[in-house]
Parts: structure tokens; C-alpha cells; sequence
């Protein structure tokens, strides 16, 4: 009876997926919602033990100058502990990790990284890191999403789009912007359009946004200014805007693995990387408070322009001031990524885009004051111009300013910049904040939706050939024969239970033709080659391609599942590349259908 029942409910999966996933879809962006809350009050419980406010921006001017210093190397040597004995060494963290189990995992992120990547996150932004608390929602949402799909044991495919809705979740709540998260997850993750994908995707985003909403209010994170596009001719100034960006980010991507290999080689003990870099931290910011934490307080002042450009109470010139903020934080940001600080880049890129645009914005009102509009507007734009240099995602980031400004005429300039943005850094290296990580390590996630069919595909599906076989005992003569006859260029030498001893190629034959006197008198598995490389019935295309590309046979015997010395058949080169082809044709259709809907 229970059988009867799983094989139905099996049934119903299979016949109603779309349904399925959109059920699970609303389970992850509640999940992902509270996550999102959850993380968010963790840091501001750290900051409040800290610095008696919920944020750092709150309590600058109030809080002695020992917590500076205080605050994050003690939170640096947590973060350590955590890191050597609590994280999987092997994975990469945040956005990257998540495309890395996309990638290499089939989209499984294990519990124990979650937390512990939780607990490191909330330790460092709440005391003081130069970090984001967005990259690490989107993680905690996806990694949540990942655990949901394991508990309802979904396959591949399915893993990937649950995946993609724990990631659009996390962006949505973060930002309180559902479109952008959706485009976020489409752009970023899984570059996959699909209306299958795109679904499920949507209602993870809209009710992590309402779960966020119903607990912080229909609130964006910081202040948005009101924004008019004062002329047309305005648009080449924003143009120059996204140049400037872009090479910015530029800057910033080449200079975090610097900064890793530098605190590898120069501070050996990792557990105290981040406390070398919770001191430098610190020591900057008796210089420049405001680069401590995320940030957010300044970054709204900015915006509203209502900066006071001030350092240890000597006024400068808010164009003066501007300038050393912006490298002040970059350096400080660039330190706390290198040394491990948990967080991530989307935080620090919105700053550093606020400060960057307002400082151009100065210029650009300096220089043709009846055509510019106020440097708030710049920053608004340059906001999300930085953003999607840093992350590779012109329309996600367009579309999350959009969002937060509810403001039509923002779209061109944003446009514009975003994408002139994306070009230039593009044009210093393809890779982003959540790519560069991956791609020192030699893993590639360009093809990862790829990667993702190929590992639907069973070896079983492939079409391989039956395989001669001869005894093991069979004089030489008789293999001759059987190997000539046979015409598959190998055989198969079997013991008495029918189970492979190994195979014979004519590479292996060869030194043995010559000689006739030896035919009544060597034997099969005198000459068989026992180091053979096999591949199982019940693996995928995928392996059996990587297996391929690291020797030089073309062709491997196929194994039973439940015996690695029972042989089904030989696979060949061509079948599997042909295989490999046929799926790349039917998914790039797939693919142009799924554009022209």
C-alpha cells in the first residue's frame, strides 16, 4: 500500500513539476524571509553590544575611540576561530559559494557551511568589518533552499531552479526590491530565462518581500532622494559616470586577490588574518569613522546631501572629503575580503558607488552648473552603476535603483551608466565580485546551466556496443581471431564468472603478433591490461566526458552499477560527443524559443 502510494505521489511530481516547485517555491521565500531577518538582527544585536546603537553610522560620534580597534580584531579572531575549524576549507563563501555548488554540486550546499557562514557573517558586519549584509542574504537563502531541496530529495534540475528562487529571496528581501531579485538570480546564478525557471522564482521573491515588508515596514534601506533629469545633455555626464565606475571596480577586483595572497604569505596562521585586518581597520577608521561596518548611515546623508566633511573635527572641502572617503573604504573593504572576514562586496559597492557618484557629480556641477542636476543624483546613479561593474549585472542593478526610487525619469540615466559601467570594467577581465574567487581557483561557472544537463543525462541513455569477450586462459592464437573477427579494435578477458580481468587493445596486442612460436603458449591474461577505466551505468554524461578529456582512449568499457568487473558494453568517443552535441542543440533551442516568448 505505501508502495502504491509513493509511486503515485512519484507520478504526480513528474506530471504536475511546475505546480510542485511553485508549492516549494513559496516555502523557500518564507524561509528566505526570515533568514533575511534573522541575519539582520543578528548584526544589529553585535553592533548594539558594541556600540549601544543598532548600527555603527549611529553611534560614530558617540562611542569611545578604543572600540575602533576593539571591536573588530576581537570580532576578527571569532571570525578565524571560525573559519580554520568550523568552515569547509574547500568551498568558496557567499555569492561565489553558491555558484560553486551550482557548478560542481548539483546546487547542494551543506548545513554546517550555512551556519557556519552565518554566525561568521553576523560576527563581522555587527563588529565593524567593511562588509555587506546582502551577499550574505542571498547565500543564507539559497543555502536554505538547497536543505529544503535535499529534505524533498529533488533532482538536478529541479535543485537548481529552488536554488535560484532562495537567491532571488534573499535580493528581494535585502534590497525590499522583488523585481530586481528575480532578475538578480536570472542574470547572476543561473543565466537561464527559461518560463519554467522564471515561475517559481517569482513567488519565492514576492513573499520574502512581504514577509520583510509585514516586519520592517515598506521601508528601502537608506533615504532616497527625489530625482529629474534637468537636460538631455545630461546623459553624456552619466556616461562618463559609468566610465568612471567602471574602472573603479575595475581596481577593486584586481586588488582582492592581492590582498588574499598577501595575508597568506605574510600572516601564515589563518586564524589571524582577520585579526591583522580588524586592527588596520580600526586604526583607519580613527581617521575616518565612517568607513567602519556597512555603512549605510553615511551613504544616506550623502544621497540626501547632508554630509558634514569633516576629519577629527577639521572641515575640508566636501569634493576633498569625497575623495579620501572613497579610497579610504575601498582600501578597508579590499583588506577585510582578503583577510576572510565573513560579508560580502554588494554592501561596500553601494557605498563606494554613492561616494564615487557624488564626488563626480561635484565636478560635473562645478563645470556646467545650468545642466547638471545635484551631486545626490549623481550618487543615486552611480550606485547602481557600481554595482553592475562589480557584478557584472547591468539589469539587475538598473532595475534595483528603479525600485528603491519608484522613479521613471531615472531609467535612462541609470541605463546608460549601468551599462557603460559593465563594459569598461568588462574590458579589464570577464570576471566580477562573485566570479573572481572561483576563477583563481580554476573553477569555471560559465557553463554551469551546462554542466547542469549534461549531469541529467545517464550513461545508460548512451549508446554503447556490445563488447567481445575471451577467457582469460584463451591461447594467443584464439585471441588473434576473436580480435580480428570482431572488429571493435579491444576484447574483453573474462575469469570463470563471467567478470572482466581486464582488456586488450592493439597497443597491447602488438608486441605479441610477430612471434608465432608463441601462440600455443601465452595466454589472454598474460597480455590483458588490468588498469582499465571504466565508467558505471548509473553515471552521467558529464563524468564520462571528463574521463575522456584526461586520457587518450577512445573508448571505455560501461560497468554494472552494483559491480565494477561486470562489463555491459564499450562507450565510444563518438557516441559520447555525439550525445553531448545533440543535447547542446536541443537546449540552445530550447534557449532561442524561450527568448522569443
Amino acid at each position: 500500500m505505501l508502495k502504491m502510494l509513493h509511486h503515485q505521489a512519484n507520478r504526480w511530481v513528474v506530471t504536475h513539476e511546475h505546480m510542485y516547485l511553485g508549492g516549494l517555491a513559496l516555502l523557500v521565500g518564507v524561509l528566505a524571509g526570515y533568514g533575511a531577518l534573522a541575519l539582520r538582527f543578528g548584526i544589529e544585536w553585535v553592533a548594539m553590544l558594541w556600540t549601544g546603537e543598532v548600527t555603527w553610522s549611529a553611534a560614530l560620534d558617540t562611542i569611545p575611540w578604543y572600540l575602533f580597534i576593539l571591536a573588530p580584531v576581537s570580532g576578527g579572531l571569532l571570525v578565524g576561530l571560525i573559519n580554520h575549524y568550523w568552515m569547509p576549507k574547500d568551498e568558496a563563501r557567499v555569492i561565489p559559494g553558491v555558484l560553486e555548488a551550482l557548478s560542481e554540486r548539483g546546487g547542494r550546499i551543506s548545513g554546517r557551511k550555512a551556519l557556519a557562514e552565518l554566525a561568521s557573517n553576523i560576527i563581522s558586519v555587527g563588529s565593524g568589518a567593511s562588509m555587506g549584509r546582502e551577499a550574505p542574504t542571498v547565500a543564507l537563502g539559497a543555502a536554505l533552499a538547497s536543505q529544503l531541496g535535499k529534505v524533498f530529495a529533488l533532482n538536478e534540475k529541479q535543485m537548481r531552479t529552488i536554488v535560484g528562487c532562495g537567491v532571488a529571496a534573499g535580493i528581494a528581501a535585502a534590497f525590499n526590491a522583488p523585481i530586481a531579485g528575480v532578475l538578480f538570480a536570472l542574470e547572476v546564478i543561473l543565466t537561464d530565462y527559461a518560463i519554467a525557471t522564471f515561475t517559481p522564482i517569482v513567488l519565492s521573491a514576492v513573499i520574502a518581500t512581504v514577509i520583510t515588508r509585514a516586519h520592517l515596514g515598506d521601508t528601502t534601506m537608506f533615504s532616497i532622494p527625489d530625482f529629474m533629469l534637468v537636460s538631455s545633455w545630461e546623459i553624456p555626464a552619466y556616461m562618463g559616470l559609468g566610465v568612471f565606475c567602471g574602472l573603479i571596480a575595475a581596481v577593486l577586483l584586481k586588488s582582492l586577490p592581492i590582498s588574499r595572497k598577501l595575508f597568506e604569505k605574510y600572516v601564515r596562521n589563518p586564524i589571524f588574518r582577520p585579526v591583522v585586518a580588524g586592527f588596520v581597520l580600526g586604526c583607519l577608521a580613527l581617521i575616518m569613522p565612517e568607513v567602519m561596518s556597512i555603512g549605510y548611515g553615511t551613504v544616506e546623508n550623502i544621497l540626501l546631501e547632508g554630509i558634514e566633511p569633516s576629519i577629527q573635527g577639521l572641515a575640508l572641502p566636501v569634493l576633498l572629503f569625497l575623495g579620501l572617503l572613497l579610497i579610504f573604504k575601498a582600501v578597508v573593504s579590499v583588506i577585510c575580503s582578503g583577510a576572510g572576514f565573513g560579508g560580502g562586496m554588494i554592501g561596500p559597492s553601494v557605498f563606494m558607488g554613492v561616494v564615487a557618484g557624488a564626488f563626480f557629480g561635484l565636478i560635473m556641477g562645478s563645470l556646467f552648473p545650468e545642466m547638471s542636476e545635484s551631486y545626490g543624483a549623481y550618487a543615486l546613479v552611480a550606485c547602481a552603476a557600481m554595482m553592475a561593474a562589480m557584478l557584472q549585472a547591468p539589469m539587475s542593478s538598473i532595475l534595483m535603483v528603479f525600485e528603491l526610487s519608484g522613479n521613471y525619469q531615472i531609467m535612462m540615466p541609470l541605463m546608460a551608466a549601468c551599462v557603460v559601467a559593465a563594459l569598461v570594467k568588462r574590458a579589464f577581465g570577464e570576471g566580477s565580485a562573485v566570479t573572481e574567487a572561483l576563477q583563481e581557483r580554476g573553477i569555471e561557472t560559465s557553463w554551469g546551466l551546462e554542466r547542469s544537463w549534461m549531469r541529467s543525462v545517464p550513461v545508460s541513455r548512451i549508446p554503447w556496443k556490445p563488447i567481445p569477450k575471451i577467457s582469460e586462459y584463451a591461447r594467443l592464437e584464439e585471441l588473434k581471431r576473436v580480435y580480428v573477427a570482431s572488429g571493435k579494435g579491444c576484447v574483453q578477458v573474462v575469469d570463470n564468472d563471467d567478470l572482466m580481468v581486464g582488456i586488450i587493445t592493439f597497443a597491447d596486442l602488438q608486441a605479441w603478433l610477430l612471434d608465432s612460436t608463441l601462440d600455443q603458449v601465452v595466454v589472454a591474461s598474460e597480455i590483458a591490461n588490468r588498469k582499465v577505466l571504466t565508467i558505471a551505468e548509473n553515471d552521467n554524461l558529464l563524468n564520462a566526458i571528463t574521463l575522456l578529456d584526461r586520457v587518450e582512449f577512445e573508448q571505455m568499457p560501461v560497468v554494472a552499477a552494483d559491480n565494477p568487473r561486470k562489463v555491459l558494453g564499450i562507450l565510444s568517443r563518438n557516441a559520447v560527443f555525439s550525445k553531448y552535441h545533440k543535447l547542446i542543440v536541443k537546449h540552445g533551442e530550447k534557449m532561442d524559443d524561450h527568448s522569443h516568448v
